[in-house]
């Protein structure tokens, strides 16, 4: 199901934004003009992603322990995360980020 989870001109690029969906914890990147939904928690030690910054394209560096994650694919990159996170479709329609959260 499709969730309204804010608004493009709100979403800084380059930067992670943790928004919760139906008690989940999300994350909410925008690099360029493409825009990344993602589990809101690191599979390494479930600490918050939104606090990391991009690395080489549209990976991800988790603040706490540095493990990478691809954010189109959910794949982890570098140690000390191996397990991947979840990734989810987003459309911008109407200036709005939209999620498609199931």
């Amino acid at each position: 199901m499709w969730r309204d989870v804010g608004c493009i001109d709100d979403l800084p690029d380059g930067r992670g934004v943790a928004v919760t969906v139906e008690g989940e914890p999300l994350m909410v990147v925008r690099l360029g003009d493409r825009v990344f939904a993602t589990h809101g928690l690191c599979s390494h030690e479930d600490k918050p992603l939104a606090g990391g910054h991009p690395e080489d394209g549209c990976r991800w560096e988790c603040p706490h322990h540095g493990a990478r994650f691809d954010l189109a694919t959910g794949r982890a990159t570098l140690l000390p995360a191996v397990a991947p996170i979840e990734t989810f479709p987003v459309r911008i329609e109407g200036g709005r980020i939209w999620v498609d959260f199931e």
